[in-house]
């Protein structure tokens, strides 16, 4: 299997340098942010839009360092209850549809996002439980008048450019794990299926290797991103903990380095799910441990998963 890194985890290099120290590392394939300033850290989503010239140099750029683009990722809210806030997440993933169906990129990656709880919401509303009977009435009216309206319409724009889109499973989005994910893809088709980070399904306590078999055809992309729980924090709050990224040390659980968290048993283990699922795209490390460089953890992700991957 080919190995991928989320480009925008070296934010702040040089592009060529980055495309060197990649190829380096025998990493193959790349999955390129579109929701920053730039793209690619030099270009302007709406000028590769515009210009082929532009969209070429990209291409020759990012080939000449024997590498592909095998996703673009905007991660954000589309449906957010702030309309426009909505639609400028929206209007991003239609032009990286666009862009990606140009240069013969498959997959977009996205979160599914997370409406509010009413047509006069203003913030997000997130509900992971049913403890009230309010929740059960906000999840129902989220589905019915949010996400599957948003969804079919944005699936049936991703089938017609003939791109798919990848969801993560993310807490804090309506999908975040296999259930929620299969749940839209039985309402909008095969255009849609489920972007596997296992960083955030350990800390669900979900099963990882089981979620891959039980999703199977719908694993259309795999993050390799590991997690570590922190067990002092664990008994003090639990996992659901709103503490900010920075205060990573009074988190409960913090990212980790690929092999750092849960070690290559785990990977092993991790991978041959994957494959046995026919899955054949790549494994994209996404590094953000606090804890190493992140040019530095790449490298010891790129090697662990030179060891363990199937080399076909």
């Amino acid at each position: 299997m080919r190995t991928g890194v989320f480009l925008d985890c070296l934010r702040g290099w040089a592009l060529d340098d980055a495309l060197s120290f990649l190829a380096q590392h025998n990493v193959q394939c790349l999955e390129v942010g579109t929701f920053g300033e730039y793209v690619a850290f030099e270009y302007r989503l709406d000028d590769l839009l515009a210009d082929g010239r532009q969209r070429k140099e990209l291409l020759n750029r990012v080939e000449a360092a024997g590498l592909e683009i095998t996703a673009f990722g905007c991660y954000g809210n589309p449906l957010h209850p702030d309309a426009g806030r909505a639609l400028r997440q929206q209007n991003l993933f239609t032009k990286t549809v666009e862009l990606a169906a140009l240069l013969g990129v498959p997959t977009v990656t996205e979160f599914a996002g997370c409406p509010g709880d009413s047509e006069q919401a203003r913030f997000p509303n997130w509900i992971s439980i049913l403890a009230l009977d309010d929740f059960a009435k906000i999840l129902d009216w989220q589905w019915s008048e949010r996400v599957l309206p948003y969804w079919e319409r944005a699936g049936a724009f991703c089938a017609d450019h003939d791109v798919q889109v990848a969801l993560e499973l993310y807490p804090g989005s309506v999908v975040f794990n296999p259930s929620t994910l299969l749940r839209l893809r039985d309402a909008i088709g095969p255009v849609v299926g489920a972007l596997v980070d296992p960083s955030h399904l350990f800390w669900q306590q979900i099963d990882v290797p089981g979620a891959v078999r039980y999703l199977g055809p719908a694993v259309h992309r795999v993050h390799m991103n590991d997690s570590q729980l922190r067990t002092h924090r664990l008994a003090e709050v639990g996992v659901l903990s709103p503490v900010p990224g920075a205060d990573w040390t009074e988190r409960p659980w913090v990212h980790r380095t690929l092999g750092f968290g849960h070690g290559a048993e785990f990977w092993k283990d991790f991978v041959s799910s994957v494959v046995e699922i026919g899955y054949s795209a790549d494994l994209c490390i996404e590094q953000g441990d606090p804890l190493y460089d992140d040019a530095d953890g790449i490298a010891k992700a790129a090697a662990l998963i030179r060891s363990i991957a199937p080399s076909n």
